[in-house]
């Protein structure tokens, strides 16, 4: 695990790394975690949790508020990302999508999927929003609260829904650029 000294953090977070997983925390990270921390609305504490052999990576200045990261084989969220309350991200599907796999008890976990998830630099994502696996989020686009994401998103633009689809290009990356 790498932090760097200047990270600003309230309340306590959740961090379950596995012995041969790589955790690691760019410089000026922030976070809120948990009820006397969060005042958006449904209050959780910050999870992070590492598989073995996965490795998560979150670059410099980054604000997350009670986020859930679950990382099966690789996440990696870049610089200048800003993470809104309550937004899940998932690099796996944590069962199988054969029915003989996820019925079988114990239940088999050979077959489940994973595959890396990549946050680009200046990304915004809206609070109580899903990104689930094998997404790429674009430099400077905008994910719109609530939404669920299965596909890339381009760079510079706003996407919303459940499924997440394009709403427009982001045209305030340049303007205030």
């Amino acid at each position: 695990m790498q932090f760097h000294a200047d990270f600003v953090g309230y309340g306590v977070p959740i961090l379950d790394v596995s012995l041969n997983g790589k955790f690691s925390i760019g410089k000026k990270f922030r976070f809120n975690s948990g009820k006397y921390f969060v005042m958006a609305g449904r209050p959780q504490q910050c999870y992070f949790t590492v598989g073995a052999g996965a490795e998560m990576t979150i670059g410099e200045n980054v604000g997350i508020t009670s986020v859930t990261l679950f990382c099966k084989q690789k996440i990696t969220i870049g610089n200048n990302v800003k993470i809104g309350i309550n937004t899940v991200i998932y690099d796996t599907d944590f069962h199988s999508l054969d029915a003989a796999y996820r019925n079988s008890y114990p239940e088999r976990l050979d077959g489940v999927r994973a595959k890396p998830v990549v946050i680009m630099d200046g990304a915004f994502i809206g609070g109580h929003s899903t990104i689930l696996k094998g997404v790429t989020i674009g430099r400077n686009s905008i994910v719109a609260a609530g939404s669920v994401v299965f596909n890339d998103i381009p760079d510079e633009q706003i996407w919303g829904g459940n499924p997440a689809s394009f709403i427009k290009e982001n045209y305030y990356s340049t303007v205030l650029a």
